[in-house]
C-alpha cells in the first residue's frame, strides 16, 4: 500500500511532469502576449523543457524566466523574421486559394506551398533549437537547412506537430473551440516536449545549443 502513495510512483512522476508542462504553457502564453516577446517565450519553453527532460530543473518558473531573460534580446530578430515571412506566406496562401483555378495560378500556389513548407522546416531549429544564438541570421538560416534536411524524417514529425493549430483553424469553428483548451492549458507545451525529444534524436545538433 506504501508504494502506491510513494512520491516516486510512476503515476505521482508522470503528474507532476503534466502539472510542470501546464505551468511552463502558461508562462509561455503569458509571455507571448506582447507578440514580439514570443520568440524568447518560446525558447524559454523549450530550454526549460530540456532542463525538465535532463532533470536539471529545481524551479520551473525560476527556470523559465531566467532563460525567457536570456533569449530576450538574442531572440527577437529571428522571430521577427519568422514572422513577418509566415504572415506573407499565409496570406499568399489565402490569396491564391481565391482565384480562378487557371495554370497560372495553380503554379504560383504550388510554389507558395513549397515555400511555406521549407518555412515550416526552418521553424522547427530556428527558435526551439537555438540555432539563432550566436550566429547571423543568414548563417543561422543556412544552418536551419541544412538540419532540416539532414534529419527530415524528425523534421516533418515536428513540422506536423506544429501545424496543428493552423490546420484546426483552417477546419472551422468546430475545431477551434476543441482546441482551444487544450492548447490555453498544456497543448503547446506537450508539443514543445514531444519536439524536443525528437530534437534529441537528431544528429549533429550538439553545435545548436540544445
Amino acid at each position: 500500500m506504501k508504494d502506491v502513495f510513494d512520491i516516486d510512483n510512476p503515476f505521482f512522476a508522470f503528474m507532476g511532469g503534466l502539472a510542470d508542462l501546464v505551468i511552463v504553457n502558461l508562462l509561455f502564453l503569458v509571455c507571448s502576449i506582447p507578440v514580439v516577446t514570443m520568440g524568447a517565450s518560446l525558447s524559454a519553453m523549450y530550454q526549460t523543457i530540456g532542463k525538465m527532460r535532463e532533470g536539471r530543473v529545481s524551479g520551473v518558473f525560476s527556470a523559465f524566466m531566467g532563460a525567457f531573460k536570456g533569449s530576450l534580446k538574442k531572440s527577437v530578430p529571428a522571430w521577427l523574421l519568422q514572422l513577418f515571412t509566415g504572415i506573407v506566406l499565409i496570406f499568399d496562401l489565402f490569396y491564391t486559394g481565391m482565384m480562378p483555378k487557371a495554370a497560372a495560378w495553380s503554379l504560383i500556389g504550388m510554389v507558395t506551398g513549397g515555400m511555406t513548407l521549407i518555412w515550416l522546416f526552418l521553424t522547427c531549429y530556428l527558435i526551439p533549437a537555438g540555432v539563432f544564438d550566436g550566429r547571423k541570421l543568414k548563417e543561422a538560416l543556412s544552418r536551419c537547412m541544412y538540419l532540416s534536411v539532414r534529419n527530415l524524417p524528425y523534421t516533418a514529425v515536428m513540422a506536423l506537430l506544429n501545424s496543428i493549430p493552423f490546420v484546426c483553424v483552417f477546419l472551422g469553428t468546430y475545431f477551434i473551440g476543441v482546441m482551444m483548451p487544450v492548447y490555453l492549458s498544456a497543448g503547446f507545451g506537450i508539443t514543445a516536449y514531444f519536439n524536443t525529444m525528437l530534437l534529441e534524436k537528431c544528429r549533429d545538433l550538439d553545435a545548436c545549443n540544445v
